[in-house]
């Protein structure tokens, strides 16, 4: 590789790093916002799919926010 591709590559590698924490992070969290409705439940009672789907929405938004900021910022560091 060139100095000039290889230096390309490295910042690409280096700018994906902390959106891929972050990802990890929401997927973290989701999970435990989950976790915490599955555990709070009344005994007894049974949701239908789409409560258990909205548990996700609020962190959901979230992400994809990011994810939305991340590819209109382009690359720029």
């Amino acid at each position: 590789m060139t100095p000039s591709l290889r230096t390309s590559v490295t910042d690409a590698i280096r700018n994906a790093i902390p959106f891929l924490v972050i990802t990890g992070l929401w997927i973290v969290i989701m999970l435990a916002v989950y976790g915490v409705f599955l555990v709070t439940k009344p005994d007894g009672i049974t949701y239908s799919p789409w409560v258990h789907a909205s548990v996700f929405a609020v962190p959901g938004v979230g992400f994809l926010g990011h994810v939305l900021q991340q590819a209109l910022a382009g690359g720029r560091a």
